[in-house]
């Protein structure tokens, strides 16, 4: 007897549904791709309860026939493909007839369509995979699908899905994501019935950038239009200087549909060279079109993956599209002379236009020790227990040579009893000698775990929150408004004074005080950046949080400290609660025994 069999047909759907629809906003994607396809120039959207109640997309699009509404459920039954040629030349959204039985089969689904010119149109509904009505109805134009309990017949599936913010993140980000792609239609999106994007058409994408990703986005993006070897790239990059920490704002569409390319993310960091510092993504929105022949779609189940034809060529060409619009883009630091005399040209004799140093600022958080809210310097004896090096230690490389501070006087600094700062290693560590041993003092980690501290209310907290002098007006996309709004208890206790303001602004009026920063708004969108990358957070935020990723504003290894900032730093990580460790669990202090030195140079 065989040990295989054909699976049945309700199996199979559910199968593919699990490749195809991983949450409600894969839904919501292929519902939108179909109206485009139709030809749709209006599509709106309505979502409840973060899409597990209701999914719905109606558009005003070419409707479809009573056959074809039937047909339209079954297995790979599509109107965009007929014979396999048609595969190397895809230019719909969708081709390959699965979404819509894959729905059907785990949600409960009614569709109404209608012909422009018939007067009747044609109601089917499914409830998981089975046809519960089909006849004809009264109704508008073009389609419209109603997809409600998603997953209500696979149990295990829905227990995957996250809280309701972090799928109402998902959807949105998914509607602007789609809406950015065809500027020509008109786009609207309610959700819990309350109109939350309403996008008209128009000719240019300006309009939409500055709608769905705040004007400030807008006023720092370039626009970029480059053609060669048949490809045709244009769009929107970040300027110099603009750069973010997640490379979720670099968007990238591949002949209008939008996807993740590892070649187009290295054609950009390619093409921005040394002009953007490790680990941040300038964003970017790109628009490549190509000839369908040289890229194919049908590499992932929910096509967010494209394999090109000529990868190289493709981050080639973006990369140089970049680099050429940053080149254009570029002004003169100063304004040179009109004119040098003579001799000065003659003689070769330099010219120094650069401009005069700036002081340096004191470190936010950390008050000078001059400041009259800290008390005697009384820095404890014992600063540390022993704390063990990882075995097995090595001594220093000969890059890590040590080598005083030239802001450090000639006689070691004794702050604090026996405590004496000795010198500073690779303007990242503090190097101290106490009566224990050798001290290494972590500046970036100390200072996170003080900031950290004072966030959530510590014993140097003056005040709760800090009234700026000039409110500041900060234009974000849709989902972090959406998040900022639900949230707004959590960041009132931290000290951030915010209300929101219009569709897609928030005034900042206050901010913690310990965070003082020269652009408060840059920290803001950092902090709102950070929270909505983890999923985990999103949906259960807390104080200690958001007080984690706010402290990545402490102050940075290799950036320079003066003796008295180093000061400071000791005597305010000295009345932390838990001073040996930073937020993320990294230590800010290690000991070195000088029983373990002896024992290292085999002196014992």
């Amino acid at each position: 007897m065989s040990s295989i069999r054909i699976l049945p047909e309700d199996v199979s759907n559910r199968i593919a549904a699990g490749e195809v629809i991983e949450r409600p906003a894969s839904v919501l994607k292929e519902l939108m791709e179909n109206s485009i396809d139709a030809g749709a120039t209006v599509i709106s959207a309505a979502v409840e309860r973060a899409g597990k109640k209701l999914i719905s997309v109606s558009d005003d699009g070419a409707g479809m026939s009573s056959d074809d509404a039937r047909l339209c459920f079954e297995p790979h039954a599509t109107s965009k493909i007929s014979a396999l040629e048609d595969m190397d030349s895809i230019s719909t959204m969708g081709f390959r007839g699965e979404a819509l039985p894959s729905i059907a089969s785990v949600s409960r689904v009614r569709m109404r369509t209608r012909l422009p010119g018939v007067t009747e149109g044609t109601e089917v509904v499914i409830e998981g995979g089975r046809v519960i009505f089909s006849g004809p109805v009264g109704c508008a134009a073009g389609t419209e699908f109603a997809v409600r309990d998603i997953f209500f017949n696979t149990p295990a599936r829905k227990k995957f899905l996250k809280g309701d913010p972090t799928e109402e993140k998902h959807l949105t980000d998914m509607f602007c994501q789609i809406a950015l792609g065809h500027p020509h239609i008109s786009f609207d999106l309610t959700i819990d019935g309350v109109k939350a994007i309403s996008s008209p058409a128009g000719k240019s994408l300006v309009p939409r950038i500055q709608l769905f990703l705040g004007r400030q986005m807008k006023d720092s993006l370039l626009p970029l239009k480059f053609e060669k070897s048949g490809i045709l790239i244009e769009g929107y990059i970040a300027k110099h200087g603009v750069a973010r920490k997640y490379r979720r704002e670099q968007r990238i569409y591949i002949n209008r549909r939008p996807v993740e390319s590892p070649a187009v993310y290295a054609g950009l960091k390619n093409g921005y060279e040394s002009t953007v510092m490790r680990g941040l993504f300038p964003p970017a929105l790109l628009f490549i079109g190509m000839s369908p022949d040289r890229v194919d779609f049908n590499v992932h189940p929910a096509k967010r993956e494209v394999r090109f034809r000529e990868p190289a060529l493709v981050s080639n060409l973006v990369a140089e599209a970049v680099r050429g619009t940053l080149r254009k883009s570029v002004r003169p630091l100063v304004s040179l002379p009109s004119k040098l005399p003579l001799d000065t040209i003659l003689s070769g004799a330099r010219v120094d236009y650069s401009p005069p140093e700036q002081t340096q600022q004191s470190l936010p958080g950390i008050p000078s020790p001059e400041d009259p809210r800290l008390p005697p310097p009384s820095f404890l004896p014992e600063i540390t227990p022993e704390i063990d090096l990882p075995a097995p230690w090595e001594p220093l490389s000969h890059r890590e040579s040590l080598s005083p501070s030239e802001d450090l006087p000639q006689e070691p600094v004794v702050p604090y009893g026996d405590i004496k700062i000795l010198a500073f290693l690779d303007s990242s560590y503090i190097l101290a000698s106490a009566e224990s041993g050798l001290l290494i003092i972590d500046q970036h980690a100390a200072h996170e775990r003080i900031l950290f501290e004072q966030i959530l209310g510590g014993p140097e907290s003056v005040s709760l929150s800090q009234k700026l002098l000039l409110p500041i007006t900060l234009e974000l996309p849709k989902s972090e408004i959406r998040f900022i709004e639900k949230n707004a208890d959590i960041f009132s206790e931290l000290g951030f004074d915010l209300e929101s303001f219009g569709s897609n602004t928030v005034i900042i009026r206050s901010v913690p005080p310990v965070l003082p920063s020269e652009d408060n708004a840059k920290l803001f969108s950092e902090i709102i950046a950070g929270i909505l990358e983890d999923e985990n957070f999103v949906r259960k935020p807390d104080k200690a949080g958001i007080a984690r990723i706010a402290c990545t504003r402490a102050v940075k290894a290799h950036d320079r400290l003066s003796a008295k900032e180093a000061e400071s730093l000791l005597k305010q990580l000295h009345k932390c609660k838990l001073p040996y460790s930073c937020p993320h669990g990294r230590p800010t202090i290690i000991s070195i025994s000088y029983k373990e030195l002896e024992r290292r140079f085999g002196r014992k």
